[in-house]
């Protein structure tokens, strides 16, 4: 085989070659970016979701804020009521004192006469 025959064949191998990988390239450039499509599509739908959460998290602090404002309003007015309650025995419990002082100084200024 001369120099040139030898030339001629690694040209048609290496262009044979370079076709080949030329192909597989472009098969995978295709496949590349149908799964690069579908990690996009992944991530969106992961971002989607967490955003939901996050949604979700705010409604329900929220709501527990709102009830922990119910709550807090419900015993402050019970502490409220307490307290009324509280003056009002007390108001009682010393009418008691004052009455019944008042009847056993009767009693005991009736009884020494």
């Amino acid at each position: 085989m001369s120099f040139w025959e030898m030339l001629a064949l690694v040209s048609t191998m290496t262009t044979i070659l370079g076709v080949f990988l030329t192909i597989y390239a472009m098969i995978n450039n295709k496949t590349l970016k149908e799964e690069s499509r579908h990690t996009r599509e992944i991530l969106n739908r992961m971002e989607q979701g967490q955003k939901e959460i996050a949604e979700k998290q705010n409604a329900t602090l929220a709501r527990m804020e709102q009830g922990q404002k119910e709550i807090a309003e419900k015993q402050n007015a019970t502490l409220a009521r307490m307290e009324e309650g509280q003056r009002e025995s007390t108001k009682y419990l010393a009418h008691l004192i004052v009455t019944e002082g008042e009847k056993t100084r009767e009693e005991v200024g009736g009884h020494s006469l």
